[in-house]
């Protein structure tokens, strides 16, 4: 989770840097995030709170470095 809310983060900040249009590519990490979050519930690997803190590990770093990079 941690990964795959940083990428995701990470290609929020591209398209909004670089003024593109990359909603496919947002989408597709949205899904894929969703997809690893259900699989590690089905797996009884993780329980919510411990997906949504790892979530929001991968998230709030890219964040902080969108202010000091846009």
């Amino acid at each position: 989770m941690i990964a795959a809310g940083g990428v995701l983060m990470f290609f929020i900040g591209i398209s909004i840097h670089y003024h593109i249009n990359i909603n496919g590519s947002i989408i597709l990490m949205c899904v894929i995030t969703g997809a690893i979050a259900t699989s590690r519930l089905h797996l009884r690997a993780h329980n919510n709170i411990e997906l949504l803190l790892g979530l929001f590990i991968g998230v709030i770093p890219q964040i902080i470095m969108l202010n000091y990079w846009l």
